[in-house]
């Protein structure tokens, strides 16, 4: 019998998802689903093909004690309002690991990500990305996306990961990963191998833009910015008081 996942990396987008997956895919005892992200739970027409369709990414399972499937669209809750409610009817006991990371740097990393596509730009700059694309601040809200799988998964379930611990401190972050998830926190994987597949994606991203023209794409209109960050400021200040987290833990973007 093909099993299902028992743990979920939902997002944040931009938070350090596919590092920690990579991480994660190295370990004996840890398997991954098939294609990393399959937006199973979120997205309708992967849902609509059914339970036994999605285990068959699974089917290279064998006798992990960690299975995972890491879809960062799991956490865009305003834009699939049943993904917790659907994950929690055919996974009830799988344990849910959410990366957060400050919530501007993330945005901009976000922007990043979709910077090109077919050789061309997306979007002019930061400012009309978020004007047109509202998910780029709503994968923000981390305590309404805490808030909404709190409603179904005991916090005991719920595993933060902060962005900025995990790059600074990636093995211990790593192996507290692996405690959570009962695997052998003394296994050891390859950074190195990580850390290549990473620059080598950001590399790639910026390739044909000069610095100056970067520099003018992430250059804030600074009332949009204001704007946003009045936005997130309730949400986040909530979501890190929750973890007793000092206000100004991602600067002063709150305080100032």
């Amino acid at each position: 019998m093909i099993s299902g996942p028992n743990f979920f990396i939902i997002g944040a987008a931009k938070a350090a998802t596919t590092s920690l997956s990579s991480l994660l895919f190295q370990h004996p005892e840890v398997a991954i689903v098939q294609g990393k992200e399959p937006h199973f739970f979120s997205f309708d027409p992967n849902f609509q093909k059914g339970w036994q369709s999605y285990l068959q990414l699974f089917h290279h399972c064998k006798d992990e004690i960690a299975i995972g499937d890491a879809s960062t669209s799991y956490s865009r809750v305003r834009y699939h309002p049943q993904v917790v409610k659907r994950m929690h009817h055919h996974c009830p006991d799988a344990k849910i690991i959410y990366m957060v990371r400050q919530p501007i740097e993330r945005m901009e990393s976000a922007v990043m990500e979709h910077i090109k596509l077919a050789g061309r730009l997306i979007f002019k700059n930061i400012n009309e990305a978020v004007r047109k694309q509202p998910m780029i601040l709503d994968s923000s809200r981390y305590w309404e996306v805490y808030q909404a799988y709190r409603q179904f998964y005991d916090e005991k379930c719920l595993h933060i990961i902060w962005f900025e611990d995990f790059i600074n401190h990636p093995i211990e972050v790593f192996e507290d990963c692996c405690r959570f998830l009962q695997v052998d926190s003394d296994f050891t994987p390859d950074m190195n191998l990580n850390e290549q597949n990473e620059r080598t994606k950001n590399i790639s991203r910026v390739q044909g833009l000069d610095p100056r023209q970067l520099e003018s794409i992430f250059a804030w209109e600074p009332q949009l910015k204001s704007q946003v960050l009045e936005e997130l400021k309730a949400d986040n200040l909530q979501f890190l008081a929750h973890f007793e987290k000092p206000c100004d833990y991602w600067g002063d973007i709150f305080t100032s």
